[in-house]
């Protein structure tokens, strides 16, 4: 098996092993009986499973080493890798270096490149590259972040804020350097969290939506920019869902998932913490990537939550990664589960479809 599975010590991780019966009385016993027992499954090419799956579904995770040479990916390449990432959420290539044009164009053949405005990337753009996020603890200029640095430090799932014609997000983080120990970025399922979850719970999750803002979202708001965060309409999500290859509009134990968020969503149809209290629950075991420079870890946003770990971000310690975002379409029938989510016009956009931070040619630009 590969061994990088590892969990990291309880230190790096803070808030994962809390119970949610601590947040809400009435949930404690019913969460409590939905927690499943540990398994680990890992091969070639088979599942890297996180811990704490439900038997039926231990999944998280693919370890691909029949793709090699990123740089030059044939269509018959690009389609597995898609097709890995829907089955099993989160697909790690190791020993790929990238440079950011190589990681550009790779998300080019997998899906749509999504660029997002600068404020929303932490002002740190990679020059010349507007659809790469740096997410390291230096500038791009060499100059160190600082102690209090983070991002993407909290459970979520990317593109929540975009509305459902659009959120069909896959993420690609690659990295081109790695702290000595610590810096894990942890991966939980949404679809076991759904299974393994008491009958109940699922009935109150059936009647539930979120709302998403970016007003609400931590990473966003700390660099706001107002003409940025106007082009975002709020939008809603049931958090009962179907994954995005669903054969089938409606839902069923087969293809059912949990759409959270982050604890930034505001609730509908349920108590207050009824999110937060979601989350820990996917999160009770999970899998934490640790990062060596040339991997590639690509995940499905819409099946899974990630987050950032701590680690001994000092001077001369350098944890560099990048990442990009790309949409893959969903299957038909998920998208006639709501046939109307698509009838918002986006107003990112003008109108000629050009996305209003980007100049012609494709370089960030201030909006006004």
């Amino acid at each position: 098996g590969n061994t990088r599975s590892s969990r990291p010590t309880e230190s790096s991780r803070p808030g994962t092993a809390r119970s949610c019966g601590m947040r809400l009385a009435w949930w404690a016993l019913a969460l409590a009986g939905s927690k499943a027992s540990s398994e680990e499954v890992c091969s070639n090419d088979t599942r890297k499973a996180v811990t704490g799956l439900v038997s039926t579904s231990p999944r998280l995770g693919l370890v691909l080493t029949t793709v090699s040479d990123l740089t030059h990916l044939d269509a018959a390449g690009a389609a597995k890798i898609v097709d890995a990432v829907k089955q099993y959420g989160v697909v790690v290539i190791e020993n790929e270096p990238l440079s950011r044009a190589e990681q550009v164009e790779l998300s080019a053949k997998l899906g749509e490149v999504v660029i997002l405005p600068p404020s929303f990337e932490g002002l740190d753009p990679e020059p010349g590259q507007p659809a790469i996020q740096r997410v390291t603890n230096y500038w791009a200029n060499g100059t160190w972040k600082g102690v209090r640095h983070s991002f993407g430090a909290y459970w979520h799932q990317d593109g929540q804020f975009w509305p459902r014609s659009h959120r069909w997000i896959f993420s690609m983080l690659a990295c081109a350097h790695s702290p000595p120990s610590g810096g894990e970025t942890g991966f939980a399922d949404l679809r076991a969290s759904y299974a393994s979850l008491d009958p109940a719970l699922k009935t109150v999750a059936q009647s539930a939506s979120i709302t998403a803002s970016v007003r609400d979202i931590r990473d966003f708001t700390r660099n706001a920019v107002p003409a940025e965060l106007d082009l975002f309409d709020d939008v809603e999500h049931p958090v009962l869902d179907t994954f995005p290859g669903a054969d089938a509009a409606d839902v069923d134990d087969s293809n059912a998932l949990l759409y959270v968020g982050s604890p930034h969503m505001r609730i509908h149809g349920a108590d207050g913490e009824f999110i937060p209290a979601l989350i820990d629950h996917a999160t009770t075991d999970v899998y934490y990537h640790a990062w060596k420079p040339g991997d590639v870890v690509i995940w499905d946003n819409t099946q899974t939550l990630h987050k950032a770990h701590p680690y001994n971000n000092t001077p001369g310690i350098l944890r560099e990664l990048y990442r990009t975002q790309f949409r893959v379409p969903p299957s038909q029938a998920h998208i006639d589960r709501m046939p109307g989510a698509q009838d918002t016009g986006p107003r990112w956009l003008d109108q000629d479809g050009n996305v209003k931070w980007l100049s012609k040619d494709g370089h960030l630009q201030a909006v006004e």
